[in-house]
């Protein structure tokens, strides 16, 4: 892998590399990304979608290849995006406010500002409510007209040191944000001029570039920037006028819960909402903000310099708001379509409104492919039925070198797959829930626990979890009951401890040895079809002429099975079964599909068995 990637920099093609758990892919791809990046005196980028990759590469996989690599001395750098740092100047501010006057969490705050050195939110031991109102911001940043800009600014500190690294460690969201930054204007971009970029857990670049190059519009934007307004108290606006936003606000965002979906289009609403209503509040909303920024303008005329420069930032927000507003509503959707998204559990937002991208390949092959050098994309899942094809076709990858190199691990010895025979095809019913969680039982006392439970959905996952709580001697968390690190180091801790997780834990979670020696998946990870972003996919696919099912459907669901199943041997050491409880795999035509491109393991239909090989 470390040649393939070395000769893909040295001759500037792009390089596609699939390699299993085990391999070593970080310091794989670390080792030729230094050489380059000495040899050309421009940084190579590292991307990762995963806090706890880039937390392995800064804490572990980078220390150890700058001892080893002691003749070829390299700094490595990770850069953030403007809302993990503390802007200074939005401090000094707010504490000129009444509202902060005496308030011990601000205090704290303060204090903190005087010691640390990087003012990441990271580093805060304590939540501070306000944060988004006190962190860099692209809107309120006067940048070299702030008299922190030359040297004590964090963000632009952590920007500076970037320049003389290296290595310039990302996560996808960022790296994506600087590219739509170069296409409008390459002096504005937030990476600095690099070489090359390697992105790791490239499975995942599809919906982050989707996301980033969209639009997110959520309940709480306007009522973010009033309550910031209220409390500042330097503009002049009535708390009448606040109201009358706010409430415009509220009642257009109200409309959305006659929709008895968590997820949904636009369009859709309109069947239960007239049309007219809804575009006469929107463009009522977007009036009313033109309109704050024409009275903020006419206050900005005769203000102070200090004062001139908060209000354009506010005049900045407002535009933006106004102009992403109209493109939910009223954009041409000229490859674009508008969702509505109702996330649970958040404390402020209720409803996000979406304007994304069909296909981001168009734009990728233009802006990423045919722009930078040499693009490295590497993943234990990127191809699917042994090619990458799909990741391809998704992507807008034309002309690349491609590698698919297996894993160290004998699976044969070292793994069971159990799938069974007499399920019958899953559903959400009660009858199967019954039937599910009770195979789930025979399995976790074969275990004797220790096992990771991955669902397809929250749905049933609480319904297994309700049937199986008093029925094994085993603990059960479930996901949601507390952060997902505080389960990992709970399931660390208790040798007999069984984790029900949904998506965040069929990847990117590390467990090594006997404390994981089972993982069982409730069914297999299509994705749920209806959801908008999936129809407008596959209703492009089948008016290109292809077949949604087997051109996006299975690609998709076979990456996500293969990360679940790659929870359970992370060592040469590890020992254990991984079992599928979805009788499709032996019934279906497909299923021959999944089987043949998991990792090669005996295959049983027996629990007796799975006892047997785990010597319980």
């Amino acid at each position: 892998m470390a040649r393939a990637v070395a000769e893909a920099l040295t001759c500037g093609r792009h390089l596609l590399v699939e390699a299993g758990t085990g391999v070593g892919k970080t310091v794989a791809y670390l080792a030729p990304a230094v050489l380059h990046a000495l040899s050309e005196m421009r940084p190579v980028v590292v991307s990762t979608h995963t806090i706890n990759l880039q937390g392995q590469l800064v804490n572990k996989d980078i220390p150890l290849m700058q001892q080893v690599m002691e003749h070829h001395p390299f700094k490595a750098m990770v850069m953030k995006g403007r809302a993990n740092f503390l802007c200074l100047q939005e401090l000094d501010y707010a504490a000129s406010l009444v509202v902060y006057q005496g308030d011990v969490l601000f205090e704290r705050l303060k204090q903190w500002a005087e010691h640390t050195e990087t003012g990441d939110i990271a580093e805060l031991d304590f939540v501070f409510p306000d944060w988004h109102e006190l962190c860099s911001n692209q809107d309120t940043c006067r940048r070299q007209e702030c008299p922190y800009y030359a040297e004590e600014c964090f963000y632009y500190r952590m920007r500076r040191s970037a320049e003389s690294a290296d290595i310039v460690v990302v996560n996808h969201a960022l790296f994506f944000t600087d590219l739509g930054l170069r296409m409008i204007d390459p002096k504005s971009a937030i990476i600095p001029d690099y070489c090359a970029v390697v992105f790791d857990e490239a499975h995942h670049l599809e919906d982050v570039a989707s996301n980033t190059f969209g639009i997110e519009f959520s309940n709480y934007r306007v009522v973010s920037l009033l309550n910031r307004l209220r409390k500042r108290r330097d503009v002049a606006m009535t708390q009448g006028e606040y109201q009358l936003v706010q409430s415009t606000n509220d009642e257009l965002f109200s409309f959305f819960s006659a929709v008895p979906k968590q997820e949904f289009f636009l369009e859709e609403l309109y069947e239960f909402v007239s049309r007219e209503a809804v575009e006469n509040k929107a463009s009522e909303l977007i009036v009313m903000l033109d309109s704050m920024n024409t009275q903020l303008a006419e206050q900005q005329a005769d203000a102070e310099k200090d004062l001139k420069d908060r209000i354009q930032g506010y005049r900045n927000i407002l535009t933006r708001m106004a102009t992403e507003l109209r493109q939910v509503f009223f954009g041409e959707h000229d490859g674009y379509f508008s969702w509505v998204e109702k996330p649970t559990g958040m404390r402020h937002v209720q409803c996000v409104l979406h304007y994304s991208p069909v296909t981001v390949s168009d734009l990728l092959a233009e802006v990423l492919w045919g722009s930078i050098d040499s693009v490295i994309c590497t993943s234990a899942t990127l191809s699917t039925s042994g090619t990458f094809s799909y990741f391809k076709s998704r992507l807008g990858v034309s002309d690349c070198d491609e590698l698919i190199l297996g894993s160290p691990f004998d699976y044969r010895s070292q793994a069971l797959l159990y799938v069974p025979d007499d399920l019958g095809d899953p559903s959400e019913t009660s009858e199967y829930a019954d039937k599910l969680s009770e195979r789930i039982r025979d399995i976790l006392l074969a275990s004797q626990g220790r096992a990771f439970i991955l669902f397809t959905s929250y749905r049933m996952m609480n319904a297994v979890f309700h049937r199986l709580k008093d029925c094994v001697p085993f603990r059960l968390l479930r996901q949601g009951e507390m952060s997902n690190e505080r389960l990992i180091k709970e399931f660390r801790e208790d040798d007999t401890t069984c984790l029900m997780g949904v998506h965040s834990f069929w990847e990117g979670v590390d467990v090594k040895g006997e404390r994981l020696s089972c993982v069982i998946i409730d069914k297999l990870p299509f994705a749920v079809p209806d959801t908008p972003i999936n129809k407008a996919r596959c209703a492009q696919i089948t008016r290109e002429g292809g077949d949604w099912f087997h051109d996006y459907a299975i690609p998709q669901a076979q990456i996500k099975l293969r990360q679940g199943f790659g929870r359970l041997i992370r060592t040469k050491t590890d020992r254990g079964v991984v079992a599928i409880l979805d009788s499709r795999i032996r019934r279906r035509y497909y299923g021959r599909e999944f089987l043949k491109y998991l990792p090669p393991c005996r295959l049983t239909d027996s629990v007796e068995e799975i006892r047997r090989f785990l010597g319980t």
